[in-house]
């Protein structure tokens, strides 16, 4: 525990924290301060924080409603529009998957054993779904990206 570590909890605390004997003791810096600390800790406690004016509140937001305004950001809108656009061509990119796997797993019956070509088309489709679920779970993300403004450059 450093110096500044057991003065702040003392403070915060009132009373010295755990393991602050430790230090105090083998601490002559702190040992020189601590009558002043244990008064000023006393005195912290005598005296409850003061309750704020009801107006307060209402007088910082009024002030401070300069500030805010500036640093307002507009709020994106949802995507739901481009999300719309590009779930169009969903069925039919399904449906030639469809087909692309069928065909495979009757090509490769032909050529290979039975469970082998269904070992094979299935990890085809597999790999197709991945691809697509990716592709598809990208398209919010890239359409929130074009909605958000563009950043603005500071130059030195």
């Amino acid at each position: 525990m450093t110096c500044d570590e057991l003065f702040d909890a003392w403070l915060g605390r009132g009373d010295l924290p755990p393991g602050g004997a430790e230090h105090l003791a083998a601490c002559p810096s702190c040992q020189q301060d601590a009558e002043a600390m244990t008064a000023l800790a006393s005195a912290l406690r005598a005296h409850a924080a003061p309750e704020p004016p009801p107006w307060l509140s209402r007088t910082v937001l009024r002030s401070a409603a300069p500030l805010l305004a500036a640093r307002v950001e507009p709020v994106p809108r949802p995507a739901w529009r481009a999300l719309a656009v590009a779930l169009l061509p969903l069925p039919l990119i399904l449906a030639v998957d469809w087909f692309l796997v069928r065909g495979a797993h009757a090509l490769l019956s032909g050529l290979l054993p039975d469970a082998l070509s269904l070992y094979l088309a299935g990890s085809y489709a597999v790999l197709l779904a991945a691809l697509l679920g990716l592709t598809y779970a990208a398209v919010p993300l890239l359409a929130a990206r074009q909605l958000r403004p563009p950043l603005e450059e500071h130059h030195a």
